[in-house]
């Protein structure tokens, strides 16, 4: 693997005849070579026209942010402390944001890789700089809902309609899925591709480099640019409260595999929006005081989901034409938040019905017992997949538990042995639900 001595932020560029922005990295080697690496965007919901619409004094500062948002693949894979930004500079307090951003974006990443991380990102600044004041630009009162064709940005989307709230989907290169739920909502989707350098991606297969980074972060400045281009004052997702709750701790670091969906991320991104963007635009989170377990008590009054909802990431890892032949939701009944999501539905709905909707009863799949394990909190660490907290684990097994129909499964048996029917429910739902709960 060639290591890299420096790494520079080169340049961005909009093709607004096409509605294409390209970003460039280039990257100098120890050996002395130096390459250059593109990224783009496309949008192909814009209208070439909209783009000279936009103020200059809102555009060129979200083109900045997503060069730097963007530039997190690509200096994850040639890491080095001695970074450029060419065209523009930072103020110390954008620095500290992106400093903040890419160490605990990548926080899973330095944990798989293990990496020292210590001193190694400082994003260059200049202290005499003082950042504008951020223009404004009003929009109208409407709202981008992030579709992850998941149960997460189904809920927010009935509840955004329930309120009578003007919202559209956006999603990146939408799957079938995506549009499946689209439809069943009854919303129109914003789509987004995005294609990275291809020599880039074969680098980082061919030598095994980690793929965690902070999707949403990106996401959340993508649709920044969409709202500014397409007329919208809001980015809502679906993040939830457990996402503020992380795995382990990796050489000091706090490493979350969901950092980029916690309340801290949202929150610095919505300030820096705020602060160096435009104050007309602002994003948010839906669900973030509820657990993942009342998600899931909620979304079970809209059954028509159900036999659609892909909430399991490995639906999106599938060959394009295989997804195509899917006329139902995906479940690899393998993964920890198949696992953990079994057992939160299993809390509400009839076994025949879980096991309908799954393809398969997880609670009796003994070789999936480390999994139950760790997420319940008997041994290990928390999964680094999208699970919730072991008190949501505990909840929705003894919910499972009393509906019936699980006795004497491994599961239920490694559950029973844990946590007897004499445990405080009553403690415990206080501390997963923000209402009472529907049991």
């Amino acid at each position: 693997m060639p290591r890299a001595s420096s790494f520079t932020f080169a340049s961005y560029k909009v093709d607004a005849a096409r509605s294409i922005v390209s970003f460039s990295y280039r990257v100098e080697f120890e050996s002395g070579r130096v390459r250059t690496y593109t990224d783009r965007l496309y949008f192909k919901d814009v209208a070439p026209g909209l783009w000279e619409k936009v103020p200059t004094a809102v555009l060129e500062p979200t083109l900045r942010a997503l060069l730097l948002m963007l530039g997190i693949n690509y200096w994850a894979v040639f890491p080095t402390k001695d970074i450029h930004i060419e065209g523009f500079a930072l103020t110390p307090e954008q620095a500290r944001f992106w400093d903040s951003m890419y160490l605990n974006g990548l926080g899973e990443f330095f944990y798989d890789m293990q990496m020292d991380f210590h001193d190694l990102i400082a994003f260059p600044y200049d202290a005499s700089l003082v950042a504008p004041t951020p223009a404004r630009f009003e929009r109208p009162a409407r709202a981008l809902l992030l579709n992850g064709a998941g149960k997460d940005s189904i809920l927010s989307a009935e509840m955004l309609k329930a309120s009578g709230t003007s919202f559209d989907f956006f999603a990146f290169a939408p799957t079938p899925a995506h549009v499946r739920i689209a439809g069943l909502v009854g919303a129109k989707t914003i789509s987004v591709s995005r294609r990275r350098d291809l020599r880039v991606e074969f680098i980082r297969s061919f030598f095994g480099i980690s793929s965690a980074y902070p999707s949403v972060s990106t996401f959340t400045f993508v649709a920044t640019l969409l709202a500014e281009l397409l007329g919208y004052n809001s980015i809502i997702f679906s993040n939830e409260r457990s996402a503020d709750f992380g795995n382990l701790t990796y050489k000091g670091l706090a490493v979350n595999h969901q950092w980029c969906k916690s309340s801290e991320a949202e929150k610095m991104i919505n300030d820096y929006i705020q602060s160096y963007i435009t104050q007309d635009i602002s994003t948010s989170s839906l669900l973030r005081t509820y657990s993942e377990l009342e998600i899931v008590r909620r979304f079970v009054k809209y059954p028509k989901y159900l036999r659609y909802v892909t909430s399991c990431n490995s639906y999106f890892w599938l060959p394009r034409p295989m997804q195509h032949l899917m006329r139902t939701g995906y479940w690899c009944n393998e993964c920890a938040k198949c696992v953990f999501l079994f057992a939160c539905f299993a809390a509400y709905l009839p076994k025949r019905e879980v096991v309908e909707m799954f393809g398969a009863d997880l609670f009796a799949k003994e070789r999936l017992l480390p999994l139950f394990s760790s997420i319940l909190g008997i041994e290990g660490s928390k999964p680094l997949d999208c699970v919730g907290e072991p008190e949501e684990m505990i909840l929705a097994m003894h919910y499972a538990a009393r509906r019936g129909g699980y006795t004497g499964e491994p599961a239920m048996q490694l559950f029973r042995e844990h946590f007897p029917t004499s445990n405080d429910l009553e403690k415990l739902e206080r501390s997963v639900f923000t209402s009472e709960p529907i049991s």
